[in-house]
């Protein structure tokens, strides 16, 4: 039996999840694992109790220090 392992973000590059929404305020979170991100947008979404309609563009994923999108 195999087991795979998560592999955290990259302690030496900073990410964040951009949250947007109609409605609601922008922000940008900082991160450093996927259930970080997951955890910020779902409180996020029950906060400001908006569904897929009025998500911004963009709104959940996940960008290096680049600005390159590293995940949704």
């Amino acid at each position: 039996m195999q087991i795979k392992t998560i592999t955290p973000m990259p302690y030496a590059e900073p990410h964040h999840i951009h949250l947007a929404a109609s409605g609601a305020p922008t922000l940008d979170i900082p991160v450093q694992f996927a259930d970080e991100a997951s955890k910020a947008f779902c409180t996020y979404r029950e906060k400001y109790e908006f569904g897929a309609s009025e998500m911004d563009t963009g709104c959940g994923n996940i960008y290096n220090s680049r600005g390159v999108e590293f995940g949704k």
